[in-house]
Parts: structure tokens; sequence; C-alpha cells
């Protein structure tokens, strides 16, 4: 779905137009500097819910993007790993980095984790559910066993957007990335806010938001799918080409198809406001040889449900809460 009236698209599974654009044509380069916030829980601190009874796969794939986003040398680079990602802690957060963004600078927000929805509690809302982010509070916990704990823990997509909205400089560009169930409209750009703003933003999510997001023992598919995307990518265009979001979105497509669990299916979307994918630059392109940790044997997370003296999920475990 493409609205030229407010430039809002919405795009599930299906490739977009990645090589020109009715409004700028191609991108050339990225014009600011990149400023990244990484959010991941495995929830191996829960100690309370369900959550902690079966660890997710989900350190493989923060580390996935913590190495790619280093190699594409961003300005800037913040985490928050399980018992650090209590709601408060990640607004916070998203308040620092987002702020850091001047005139045409990239904030990119990525989150792998449990993903959820809670009935909405905006009456102006179409939608009647929130999707959500299953964050934790300061115990590590992120429910209880009445599952009513998570309505003050979780963070709701209105407050995800509030609070990007409010750090963000009108001129930056804002690109989400969440590897999670239930997230397709995670920055519900229906709501209007991002168009009143002409606010530039993209969110990529591994699923719909009535569908689970599949893991496979070593990250989720759709982290694994993008970051093999600019392996290839680079690869195929050389060290010092650049790329839009269009391009990284259709080859990512590409490589779910080819890896994506028998008898379960996601639908990657890509949504957006005030610019469309091929006109945005894709901003994590490392200018060295680049291998995905996805193609690697003995990634470094090898050894992480040892240590936190757990068993991992199996690898068709969903990220669903």
């Amino acid at each position: 779905m493409f609205c030229c009236g407010q430039r809002r698209f919405a795009t599930a599974n299906q490739k977009v137009d990645d090589q020109e654009s009715c409004f700028y044509g191609k991108p050339e380069d990225v014009p600011g500097e990149v400023h990244m916030l990484i959010v991941g829980l495995d929830y191996s601190c829960d100690r309370v819910s369900w959550a902690g009874k079966n660890v997710l796969d989900t350190k493989y794939a923060v580390d996935m993007m913590e190495d790619l986003a280093r190699c594409s040398e961003v300005a800037s680079l913040e985490k928050l790993w399980n018992q650090q990602c209590t709601k408060e802690n990640v607004i916070a957060k998203i308040q620092e980095v987002a702020g850091r963004c001047g005139e045409d600078d990239y904030f990119i927000f990525y989150y792998t984790g449990h993903g959820d929805q809670l009935i909405s509690q905006d009456d102006d809302e179409e939608e009647t559910h929130d999707q959500c982010f299953c964050l934790v509070d300061a115990n590590g916990s992120t429910d209880d066993a009445t599952m009513t704990y998570r309505h003050q823990v979780w963070l709701r997509d209105d407050d995800f957007v509030d609070a990007v909205l409010e750090a963000i400089d009108e001129t930056a560009h804002v690109l989400v990335l969440v590897d999670a169930c239930h997230s397709g409209t995670i920055c519900d750009f229906n709501s209007g806010l991002w168009a009143e703003r002409g606010q530039k933003a993209i969110s990529i999510s591994g699923c719909a938001d009535a569908q689970t997001s599949a893991g496979t023992g070593k990250g989720g598919h759709f982290t694994r799918a993008l970051t093999r995307s600019v392996q290839e990518l680079q690869a195929q265009l050389g060290l010092d080409a650049n790329y839009s979001v269009g391009q990284l979105y259709n080859k990512t497509l590409e490589n779910y198809e080819e890896s994506k669990n028998q008898g379960h299916r996601q639908d990657i979307e890509i949504h957006g406001c005030a610019i469309y994918p091929a006109e945005m630059v894709w901003p994590l392109a490392p200018r060295q040889p680049y291998i995905s940790r996805a193609n690697m044997q003995g990634m470094t997370s090898q050894n992480h449900f040892q240590h936190q003296g757990m068993q991992p999920a199996p690898a068709n475990w969903s990220l669903a809460g």
C-alpha cells in the first residue's frame, strides 16, 4: 500500500521499487552520521515468568547486529541487554541516542526479543491492539503468573513512537529494525504523528502483527537474512557502493525464502513515512570486506547458554510472548 499524499507505504513480503523514486531519484550516500541503539533480551534474567523457562537465541542476533554496526563504523553505538531493558531505561536511551542526531543524521533502533500485543488504551485508534516490546522490570521479570504484570513493564508502540519523536531532529532519518513477533506496525505510521512532522522514517519487521517470528537456534530468521544480505550486496556491488533500503529489503526477502523453516511462515514487512525505500540509503554498509556472522562457524554466542546454566529454546521457538 502506497499513499502519495502523506508518502506513507506498507508492504509485506513483496519486493519494492528499489532503483528510482518519483520524488528524488536514487540515493547517493548517507548524508550524515549514524547513531544506533541495540535492545535485546533472551530472558535468562527472568526467574518468575514463562519467559525465563525457554531462553531465546537472541544473543546471536545481538552479536550479529553489533558486529555489523561496528564494521560500518557508526558514529555511536549503545546496547541494552536483558535486565538493562526496562521500559524506563529503553525510553531514556532512545532519547539519548536519537537526541544526538542532527540534520540528515540517522537514528537506527534494533530490537530482538519477545513481541506481543496488549489491548489498546486509545479509543481514537483504528487498531484494537497495541504492538509491544516485552521488556522487563529491574529484577529481570517480564510478567507474572497472572499474566497481568506485563501491563506495567512492556513498552507499547504508542510510547515507543512518542519517545522517538520527542528526541529526534525533524530533518533526521529514522530506521527501525525489529526481530520479534507481532511487530509489523510497531511504528504505528497510521497514527499521523510521523506525517505531521514530515519525519523520514522506515521500519522493517520480521513478521506481521498477527504472526510469530521463528528462531533458528542461532538468531532469528530476519536478522540472519538481513546481515547475509549486507554481505551479498557488498560482494555484488563493491566495497564503495551505496544502495537503498529498498535493495536491502528485497535481498532480505530472497535470503529468508531460501532459509525459512518448513511449516512456518512469517511475512517480513516494510512500512514508512515521508520517504520511500528507494530514496533512503541503507546506512549499515561496511567499507571493508564483511562476512555476516550468520555465515561463520563457531559464533561468539556459542557458549552463552552454558554460561547461563540454562537450556536454549528449540530452533523453531518463536519470539512471541
